[in-house]
């Protein structure tokens, strides 16, 4: 499965979604809860977003490779989408089985409803109504 994530209105392609892979990113999704100096929890998000994009990718999407001149909202919603790019191709499946069923459900109605109009129809005394 091929995954891409969009910042700044670029693409980029994302390593394969391995244990390995999610591993650092659950690691890196739970630094809030962390207690380390707010400077650790932005250096661990950064290493994560160069380990993930590459350096040079990295360094396009933030602006530069130095922490302290990177916008750290930035680095953060950074790491948001490369976690929505993993989950989006589940969540996409949950969503197309949650139309299909909600498909199905809206022509059981339908048949239903025509099954009645029917039975209603074939009442005695419905001809001459």
């Amino acid at each position: 499965m091929d995954y891409t994530v969009i910042i700044n209105n670029r693409s980029y392609d994302l390593p394969k979604k391995t244990v390995s892979v999610m591993n650092k990113l659950d690691d890196v999704l739970k630094v809030d809860n962390l207690n380390i100096k707010a400077r650790q929890k932005f250096e661990k998000l950064h290493e994560f977003v160069k380990d993930i994009l590459g350096e040079a990718n990295a360094k396009e999407i933030l602006g530069s490779d130095n922490l302290d001149e990177i916008d750290l909202s930035d680095l953060s919603i950074g790491v948001l989408k490369i976690n929505d790019a993993y989950n989006k191709p589940l969540n996409d499946y949950k969503m197309e089985k949650m139309r299909a069923t909600l498909n199905s459900a809206q022509i059981d109605k339908i048949n239903n409803l025509v099954n009645s109009a029917t039975a209603m129809a074939n009442l005695p005394g419905a001809a001459n109504a």
